[in-house]
C-alpha cells in the first residue's frame, strides 16, 4: 500500500471512531487527526471538510450493511432458510456493530443538512433489501410455504427486533445478571427467538 493510500486509510479509520463515538455535531477534525497521527493540514489536504470526511465514512458504513444483507437471498435454498440468514446476518451485524443504529438514525433525523447526505446513500441500500425480500415472499406465498404478508412491515419487525437486541444487551445483562458467557448464550437464544417471532408471522396454519 501506497504511503499516501495508508494515510487516507488511517484518516478515514480515525473518522469512524470519532463520528461514532460523538456523532457529526460533536466530532471535531482536531481530534480525528490526532486519532490517525497526522496533521491537521494533512487531514484537510485529503478531505477538506468535515462533511466530506463524514459522508465517506457513512457511506462505508451504508455499504458494509448492505453487503452483509445482500447475501441472504439465495434462490436456491428454501425460503425459511433465507429468512433464516437474513436475520441471523443483519442480527450479527449489529451485534459486531453496537454503535452503528444511534450513529445512523442520530444523521438522518437531528439535521436537515446531513440528512441530505444520508438519504440518498441509504435509500437505494434500503430499497433492493426490501425488493429483494418482496420477490422471496411473492415466490413462497405462490409456493404454498408462507401466507402472503406486507413486505415493509415484515422487514421493519426483523430491523426492529434486531437493532433493540443490541442496543438494550447491556440493559438486560444487568438486569439479568449474567457474565460474558452467559450473556453470549443469551444472545444466541435471541436471535433463534427472533426468527421464531417472524417465522410464526408467516407459517400457514392449518386446520
Amino acid at each position: 500500500m501506497k504511503k499516501e493510500d495508508n494515510t487516507e486509510q488511517l484518516i478515514l479509520k480515525a473518522a469512524e471512531e470519532e463520528f461514532l463515538e460523538k456523532g457529526f455535531v460533536l466530532a471535531k477534525t482536531t481530534e480525528i487527526a490526532r486519532r490517525a497521527g497526522v496533521t491537521h493540514a494533512m487531514l484537510h489536504y485529503y478531505y477538506r471538510t468535515k462533511e466530506n470526511l463524514f459522508e465517506q465514512v457513512f457511506r462505508q458504513k451504508v455499504q458494509l450493511v448492505a453487503k452483509s444483507l445482500d447475501t441472504a437471498f439465495d434462490e436456491q435454498l428454501p425460503f425459511a432458510q433465507q429468512l433464516e440468514t437474513l436475520i441471523q446476518v443483519h442480527f450479527e451485524f449489529i451485534q459486531a456493530n453496537p454503535r452503528l443504529p444511534f450513529f445512523i438514525l442520530n444523521e438522518i433525523y437531528l439535521d436537515e443538512k446531513r440528512r441530505k447526505i444520508c438519504i440518498p446513500i441509504l435509500l437505494p441500500v434500503l430499497r433492493r433489501v426490501l425488493a429483494n425480500l418482496t420477490k422471496a415472499l411473492d415466490a413462497a406465498a405462490e409456493r404454498g410455504e408462507i401466507r402472503q404478508v406486507n413486505p415493509s412491515n415484515l422487514l421493519m419487525s426483523i430491523f426492529s427486533l434486531n437493532v433493540m437486541a443490541g442496543i438494550g444487551q447491556p440493559v438486560m445483562q444487568a438486569i439479568l445478571g449474567l457474565d460474558c458467557e452467559e450473556m453470549v448464550q443469551f444472545m444466541a437464544h435471541r436471535k433463534e427467538e427472533i426468527f421464531e417471532t417472524i417465522w410464526s408471522r408467516l407459517r400457514i396454519v392449518k386446520s
